[in-house]
């Protein structure tokens, strides 16, 4: 876009931009007066951004008297950005507009293995998934992996990925099938990032993602926090019971990814779906399963929360199944074991109940060009 306009001289195209953005809907009247603008300067700015295809006029404001004001608002569908959530046994892909609704969304039986055959045949997914959304290269951000592993700073490589054996991969491995830029994102930040961009939060937050496995990330000031080495946030790895007989996929014993993750609630070959119906039936044995999955969350949470003073979203794919009576059961869990006093409740639940890794890999490609603009 610097091409377009020197924004050096000019950063008001970017500030009505942004403002559009923010309100999702506004007069010319208003972005001058919020901006401190002059009606012409904002004129000039409305028609360097419709032309560039940036903003539209959708409909207008109702008014008493006189002509009604136009609205302006993003042209939210001539860019998108895609995101992809990678598992042992398929992936699932969703493709946002600048306003993060997701428009299109599909998933794939596909076993990952660390190798060129399966990232060409992703590829060769991924452009069979444009060509049926007549999603073009040149309107595509981008596309962000959610990977269960850390990453660098640069989302370029994986630095430790032992769930599926993914350490030292890089983007390289599925760029160079695809047209625009690959990134990676630890599973776990793509949820907190899906979270904190759809409900437009922007309290410090710690993130407990429970799917399969269990994830956590850290929100401060609006970004997570990874630490020097992409470390920080990692708190599933924290133990609870260094001799329990759990063993956890790090090597370690009584990790509390052992004690909370979905995989550690059910029985073998027994799903999500099934175990809920047997709780809503009134199934003794996954009832008393249930009590005892509860407490060690109430530890879990209660441990998080003793060095990071902040509200904590229960989040990721469990929460599809969860309702506001869970949060108050927690909550007297852990009054009853905290070593301080809980006058309020720090807990709630996530919103995003579907496909929150892929929605939050494709978010940071969004954001950035809001900013480049």
């Amino acid at each position: 876009m610097g091409g377009i306009m020197d924004r050096n001289s000019n950063d008001n195209y970017s500030r009505i931009f942004n403002l559009i953005y923010q309100r999702e809907k506004i007069s010319k009247q208003e972005i001058a007066l919020e901006l401190n603008l002059s009606l012409p300067t904002v004129s000039s700015n409305l028609t360097e951004l419709k032309k560039n295809k940036l903003i539209r006029i959708g409909g207008k404001f109702e008014s008493q008297v006189g002509r009604r004001a136009k609205a302006y608002s993003v042209s939210a569908n001539t860019h998108v950005s895609l995101g992809i959530e990678i598992f042992k046994e398929h992936v699932t892909i969703s493709a946002l507009d600048l306003n993060g609704k997701e428009t299109a969304t599909a998933t794939e039986k596909l076993s990952y293995s660390n190798d060129d055959a399966y990232f060409k045949k992703l590829a060769t997914w991924i452009n069979s998934f444009t060509d049926k959304n007549k999603l073009a290269d040149k309107h595509i951000l981008g596309i962000g992996m959610g990977v269960q592993g850390l990453v660098s700073h640069d989302g370029q490589t994986v630095l430790w990925g032992k769930i599926l054996e993914s350490t030292g991969l890089t983007t390289e491995s599925l760029g160079k099938y695809l047209p625009y830029p690959v990134s990676f994102y630890h599973d776990a930040d793509c949820v907190a990032a899906a979270e904190q961009f759809l409900t437009n939060s922007h309290q410090d937050t710690t993130y407990l993602s429970i799917g399969e496995h269990l994830g956590t990330a850290i929100v401060i000031n609006n970004r997570i926090y990874s630490g020097e080495n992409g470390r920080s946030g990692t708190m599933e790895h924290i133990t609870l019971n260094t001799q329990s007989d759990r063993k956890c996929y790090c090597g370690r014993h009584g990790c509390i990814e052992t004690y909370c993750s979905m995989s550690s609630l059910l029985n073998e070959d027994e799903s999500i779906e099934d175990f809920m119906a047997s709780l809503k039936a009134g199934d003794e044995e996954t009832q008393h399963r249930w009590h005892i999955y509860l407490n060690f969350l109430a530890e879990a949470i209660n441990n998080l929360h003793m060095f990071l003073d902040n509200r904590l979203v229960i989040a990721g794919e469990l929460i599809r199944y969860l309702d506001s009576s869970v949060i108050k059961d927690l909550d007297q869990r852990i009054r009853n074991i905290t070593a301080f006093p809980e006058d309020h409740s720090y807990l709630s639940l996530g919103m995003v109940t579907a496909r929150p890794v892929a929605i939050g890999a494709a978010i940071p490609r969004i954001e950035s060009f809001v900013e480049s603009v």
